[in-house]
C-alpha cells in the first residue's frame, strides 16, 4: 500500500474517531443537563413545599384564633357599641395582640368595619361578602394607609345587635387582621440564602403584597409577567397554569430580562391567596451544578487526550509502515482491530457509568421524596392524643379550685400521654412494618379496660364537634393475650378518621361484638359507623396505600399524612385479621375489623376469684422493699426515688454500671431485695453490669431479681436484657402499676402491714 493511500486512510480514521468522540460528548452533555434540570426542579419543589406547608400552618393558626374569639364573643353579653369597643380593647390586651400586630375586626351587614377604636369606615373588599360565605380570607389595603393586612372573617351564626346612640348596629362577621409583614420570616428561604422573591396574589394573579425589598416582577398582574417570560426545557406558562388549576400548585423554569429563574405557584387551601415564589437558577442545586461541571470537564479532557493519543499512534504507525510496508500493513490491521475493541469497551463503560448515575439520581429523588412526605405528614398519628393533652391542660387551668375535676383530668392526661408514647413508638417502627421485620408484643390484656380508655379519648374529640358518640359492646371473654398498643393504634386511626370526616353534629357508632369461636380463642368484630362525607368508589381502591388522600373540597381542610390507614392495614395483617370498608360519597363510612386472640384462662380464673369476698389489699406490693438502682440521669433518678418512697419502699441510686457493680460486691443478705437496672449508661452499660453481678464473687448475685428499666422498648431489646441475666423488662417512663405487678411475680410473701423482717423472693 503506497504512502498517499495510507495517509488518506489514516486521516479518515482519525477524523471518524474525533467525530465519534464529539458526538458522544454532545449526547452525554445533553442527557446530563436534562437530568440536572429535573433534579433542580425536584429540589425547588421540595424546598417550596415545606415553606408552603409552614405558611398553611400559620394561616390555620389564624383561623384557630378567629374560632376562639368568636366563641368568646358568643359567651359575652354586650348591649352597646361602647361595651363592644371596651371588650375588644380588653381582649386585645389580655391576648397580647399588639405585640404580634393582630387587630380584632367586626363587620356589619352594610360592609362597615369596627375595631377597638370604633367605626373605621366601609370595606372596599365588600364583594368578598356578597355571597355570605361562612369564612372569607383576603389581603386588604383599605384597613390602613400604608400596610397590607391579612383579613380573616367568620360569619356569626347568630348576628349580634348593639345599640349605638339612637340607632342599632348588627354585626354579621367577626375576625382578625394582621400586617402581612409578619409573614416575612416565613417568606425567607435559607436554602437559597434569602435570594428568593415572594408575591401574594389573588387567584386571578393580581398583586396583593410584595414581600421583597425590590420589585422583580413589575406590573399589577404577575400572571401577565410570567406569560411573557422565555420558557426553557419545553415548558410554557399555559402548561404551568393548567397544572395550577388542576393540582393547586405548579413549578417551571423561564428567563426574565436575561436572567434564568425557577418559579413556583401555590393556591393556599385555607386562604383565598396564591403565592408566587421565584429563585434565580444559579441558586438552585448549586452543588449539583458544580458536580456536573466537573464531570463534563473530565469527559472533555478524556476526549481530548484520547483524540491526541489516537492521532499520535497513527503517525507512529505511518512511520513504521514506511520502513516495513508489508509488516506495517499487518500490524496496522491488528492495531486497528485492537483500537476498535478499546473504543467499544470505552463506550460500554461510559454507558454503564451513565446508567449508574441515572439510577443513583433516581434513587436520590425517591429518598428525597420519601423524606419530604414523612417530615411533612408524620403529625397525622400523634395529633389526636396531643389535642387531648392540650385541651385537658386548658380545662385544668380553669378548674384549679375543683380537686375532683383536677383528679379526673389528670387521669385522662396520663392516659393521653401513654397513648402518645405508644404512637411515637409506632412511627419509629414504621420502617419495620414495611420491611416485614415487626413482631407483636403479646401480653395479658383486659379488653373492656382498653375499650374504656379508647372511648375516653374519642369522646373528648366528638364533644369538641358536638357529635354523638355511642359505644356498644357484647363480650363473653374479657381477658386476652394480645398486643394492646397495636390494637389501640388500629382502632384509634379508624375512630379518629370518623371524627375528622364527620361534620359537626354528626353521629359516630362504635360496636364490639364477640363472634362464635372455640374454647381457646375469642373472635371479635370491631365496627365503626359514621354519617360523614364518605369516600368515592375510586378512592376506596387506594385507601390502604401509603400517603394517599382523596382530593375533594370536603377533605382538603382535614390535615393528615395519608399514612394512617396503611399502618392500620399492615398491623391488621400482622395480627392475622381482616379489615373492610363500605362507603358512599355523602352517606357515611363503615369500617369492619375482625380479629381473634388467645383467651387468657389464668386471668379469667383470677378475675372470678377476685369477684369472691376477700380482704381488700391496702398495702402496695412495694411496701417495705429495698431497691438498689442504676440510673445515670439525675432527674429520672429523683423521680424514681420519690415514686418508690411514696409507696413505702427505699432505694440506693448508682450513677453508672461500674458503680452498681462495685456497690453490690459488698452487699450482705437482706440488705437489698431487688435491683432496678438502666441499660444505657456511661462507663459501663446495664447489660454488662448484669453479667458481672450474675458471675461475680458475691453469691447473692445469682439469686437477686434484676429488672431492666429502659426507654428501649423493642422486642430485640427485651431479648438482649434476658440473655444478659435480667429477670424482667420494664419500659420508661416509669409506670408504678406495672412495677407493682412485676414485683408480685417475684415476691413470695405478701407485703407486711408493719415491717416484719426479711421478705423472700423467687426467680
Amino acid at each position: 500500500m503506497n504512502n498517499k493511500i495510507y495517509k488518506k486512510l489514516l486521516g479518515g480514521f482519525g477524523f471518524a474517531i474525533v467525530v465519534s468522540i464529539l458526538t458522544l460528548f454532545v449526547m452525554s452533555q445533553t442527557y446530563i443537563q436534562n437530568l440536572v434540570y429535573h433534579e433542580r426542579l425536584s429540589q425547588m419543589e421540595e424546598v417550596t413545599h415545606q415553606m408552603f406547608r409552614n405558611l398553611e400552618d400559620v394561616i390555620e393558626n389564624h383561623w384557630d384564633i378567629v374560632d376562639v374569639q368568636c366563641n368568646y364573643l358568643y359567651c359575652t353579653p354586650l348591649k352597646t357599641d361602647a361595651e363592644f369597643y371596651r371588650y375588644l380593647r380588653k381582649l386585645s390586651e389580655l391576648s397580647n395582640y399588639q405585640e404580634s400586630q393582630i387587630e380584632l375586626v367586626a363587620v356589619d351587614s352594610s360592609g362597615r368595619y369596627y375595631t377597638e377604636y370604633g367605626s373605621m369606615g366601609l370595606l372596599r373588599e365588600m364583594t368578598y361578602l356578597e355571597s355570605a360565605p361562612e369564612r372569607v380570607s383576603y389581603v386588604s389595603n383599605s384597613l390602613t394607609m400604608n400596610d397590607s393586612q391579612m383579613v380573616f372573617l367568620e360569619q356569626l351564626s347568630t348576628p349580634i345587635t348593639l345599640q349605638s346612640g339612637e340607632k342599632e348596629i348588627t354585626l354579621r362577621y367577626f375576625g382578625i387582621s394582621q400586617s402581612m409583614t409578619q409573614l416575612n420570616d416565613y417568606f425567607r428561604c435559607d436554602a437559597y440564602e434569602n435570594n428568593n422573591s415572594v408575591y401574594v396574589l389573588d387567584n386571578d394573579g393580581f398583586k396583593l403584597f410584595n414581600a421583597n425589598d425590590t420589585e422583580l416582577l413589575k406590573g399589577h398582574n404577575v400572571y401577565t409577567v410570567l406569560s411573557r417570560m422565555s420558557y426553557l426545557h419545553g415548558s410554557s406558562f399555559a402548561e404551568a397554569k393548567e397544572r395550577l388549576a388542576r393540582t393547586g400548585s405548579c413549578y417551571s423554569n423561564a428567563v426574565l430580562n436575561g436572567t434564568e429563574y425557577f418559579y413556583a405557584l401555590k393556591q393556599m387551601e385555607n386562604a383565598q391567596w396564591t403565592l408566587a415564589f421565584l429563585v434565580p437558577a444559579e441558586c438552585v442545586a448549586v452543588n449539583t451544578q458544580k458536580l456536573v461541571g466537573i464531570v463534563m470537564a473530565i469527559i472533555a479532557a478524556f476526549a481530548t487526550v484520547f483524540s491526541i493519543t489516537a492521532v499520535f499512534v497513527g503517525w507512529l504507525l505511518l512511520r513504521e509502515k514506511q520502513r516495513q510496508e508489508l509488516q506495517a500493513e499487518k500490524e496496522a490491521n491488528l492495531r486497528l482491530e485492537q483500537y476498535n475493541i478499546q473504543l467499544t469497551q470505552a463506550n460500554d463503560e461510559m454507558r454503564r457509568a451513565q446508567d449508574i448515575a441515572a439510577e443513583a439520581l433516581h434513587a436520590a429523588e425517591r429518598a428525597s421524596q420519601a423524606k419530604t412526605d414523612f417530615l411533612s405528614n408524620m403529625s397525622h398519628d400523634i395529633r389526636t392524643p396531643m389535642n387531648a393533652i392540650v385541651g385537658l391542660t386548658t380545662l385544668m387551668e380553669n378548674e384549679l379550685d375543683q380537686p375532683e375535676r383536677l383528679a379526673e383530668h389528670l387521669h385522662k392526661l396520663e392516659t393521653s400521654g401513654q397513648l402518645l408514647l405508644g404512637i411515637i413508638n409506632d412511627i419509629l417502627d414504621m420502617s419495620r412494618i414495611e420491611s416485614g421485620k415487626t413482631t407483636l408484643n403479646v401480653e395479658p390484656m383486659h379488653l373492656p379496660q382498653q375499650l374504656d380508655q379508647l372511648s375516653t379519648m374519642i369522646r373528648a374529640q366528638t364533644n369538641e364537634k358536638a357529635q354523638t358518640f355511642t359505644v356498644s359492646t357484647h363480650l363473653r371473654h374479657e381477658n386476652l393475650l394480645a398486643d394492646p398498643t397495636r390494637l389501640n393504634q388500629v382502632l384509634m386511626n379508624i375512630l379518629s378518621n370518623a371524627v375528622k370526616y364527620t361534620p359537626r353534629g354528626g353521629h359516630i357508632r362504635f360496636e364490639v361484638e364477640e363472634l362464635p369461636r372455640n374454647e381457646h380463642y375469642a373472635k371479635y368484630q370491631f365496627t365503626v359507623q359514621d354519617d360523614g362525607i364518605g369516600m368515592s368508589e375510586a378512592y376506596q381502591k387506594t385507601l390502604f396505600d401509603p400517603f394517599t388522600r382523596e382530593e375533594r373540597s370536603g377533605t382538603n381542610k382535614v390535615q393528615g399524612t395519608g399514612l394512617g390507614m396503611a399502618i392500620t392495614k399492615s398491623i391488621v395483617d400482622l395480627m392475622g385479621g381482616s379489615i373492610s370498608v363500605e362507603s358512599a360519597t355523602g352517606k357515611g363510612t363503615r369500617f369492619e375489623v375482625v380479629l381473634e386472640f388467645p383467651i387468657d384462662a389464668e386471668a379469667d380464673h383470677a378475675q372470678k376469684l377476685q369477684a369472691l369476698p376477700e380482704e381488700e389489699e391496702t398495702v402496695s406490693p412495694l411496701s417495705g422493699m429495698k431497691f438498689l438502682c442504676a440510673e445515670d440521669n439525675a432527674i429520672n433518678a429523683e423521680i424514681l426515688e420519690m415514686l418508690l418512697e411514696a409507696n413505702g419502699a427505699s432505694c440506693t441510686i448508682c450513677s453508672n454500671g461500674q458503680e452498681i457493680v462495685n456497690a453490690f460486691a459488698n452487699v450482705k443478705p437482706g440488705e437489698y431485695d431487688m435491683i432496678l437496672m438502666d441499660v444505657q449508661m456511661p462507663v459501663m452499660d446495664g447489660l454488662e453490669a448484669t453479667r458481672r453481678i450474675r458471675n461475680g464473687e458475691n453469691p447473692l448475685g445469682r439469686i437477686i431479681p434484676i429488672l431492666a428499666m429502659t426507654a428501649n422498648a423493642f422486642l430485640e431489646d427485651m431479648q438482649k436484657s434476658k440473655e444478659a441475666g435480667m429477670d424482667a423488662h420494664l419500659s420508661k417512663p416509669v409506670d408504678i402499676a406495672a412495677l407493682e405487678q412485676t414485683v408480685k411475680r417475684f415476691r413470695v410473701t405478701p407485703p407486711p402491714k408493719i415491717n416484719s423482717g426479711i421478705v423472700r423472693f423467687r426467680r
